[in-house]
């Protein structure tokens, strides 16, 4: 099992579009739905929950599994410079660079730190904050190198996708 993320440009919403018997999208290769995740407030900025989103741009796909992605992100917590912190997970202690974020701190990738590693949206209001992140974090993220630089490139065509009126879907 692993994370999905699906990113979009130019979403257009279409209120109307044709659902069937399920509530499902009949066009779903030309419309998209967001999810709005309540435990990460402001995500969506820029979007509706609950209709459908013609998508008119680019669209990009990644995939990562789940402890990957979290070791990874946990990386990207340390090029952003937040500092080591514990954590309890299964009843130990952990350390990550992460807890800062998780704890409330704003900066750098916080948005995405402290987002869900399954389920959600991003639009194009935090997008665009993003996009402007990775962009000025490159040059240390390249000097990382190796997977972390691999991924690094696809996170940041994703953010860059949707900061032009579109999303970044976890799921």
């Amino acid at each position: 099992m692993g994370l999905d993320i699906s990113a979009y440009s130019k979403l257009v919403a279409a209120p109307d579009a044709e659902r069937d018997s399920d509530g499902d999208l009949v066009d779903y290769e030309n419309l998209t739905e967001v999810y709005d995740n309540k435990d990460f407030p402001g995500r969506i900025e820029g979007l509706t929950q609950g209709i459908a989103y013609k998508i008119e741009g680019d669209g990009a796909d990644l995939s990562i599994g789940y402890g990957r992605y979290n070791a990874w992100r946990d990386e990207l917590a340390k090029l952003a410079g937040y500092p080591i912190g514990t954590y309890e997970q299964y009843g130990r202690a952990a350390e990550s660079h992460c807890v800062s974020c998780w704890n409330g701190a704003v900066g750098p990738f916080s948005e995405q730190i402290n987002f869900s590693d399954c389920e959600g949206t991003i639009g194009p209001v935090i997008s665009a904050k993003l996009a402007k992140d990775y962009a000025e974090f490159a040059g240390k993220a390249e000097a990382v190198g190796g997977y972390f630089w691999e991924k690094y490139q696809e996170f940041q065509a994703c953010f860059e996708l949707a900061a032009d009126n579109g999303a970044v879907l976890f799921h």
